[in-house]
């Protein structure tokens, strides 16, 4: 007979923030979140110039939402 090793699940906290939202550093919960979309903003314009087709992906994805009219249908 095997032995399964299971681990247990580790749910997400916020214990590490006071009431305020800042953390032991004096970081707001929200400048963590801003940081990290701004992040991801620069890593998708910096894919967006790199990659044709992911360029294409994204002017078509503009146009269907209607963001942009340069007369891309389907």
């Amino acid at each position: 007979m095997r032995y399964v090793h299971r681990s247990k699940l580790k749910t997400m906290t916020s214990t590490s923030f006071d009431k305020n939202g800042l953390d032991k550093a004096g970081i707001h919960w929200m400048q963590y979140l801003s940081m990290t979309s701004m992040s991801l903003l620069i890593f998708l314009i910096a894919l967006d110039k790199a990659v044709p087709s992911f360029h294409r992906i994204v002017l078509h994805s503009m146009a269907r939402v209607g963001i942009i009219c340069n007369g891309i249908t389907g």
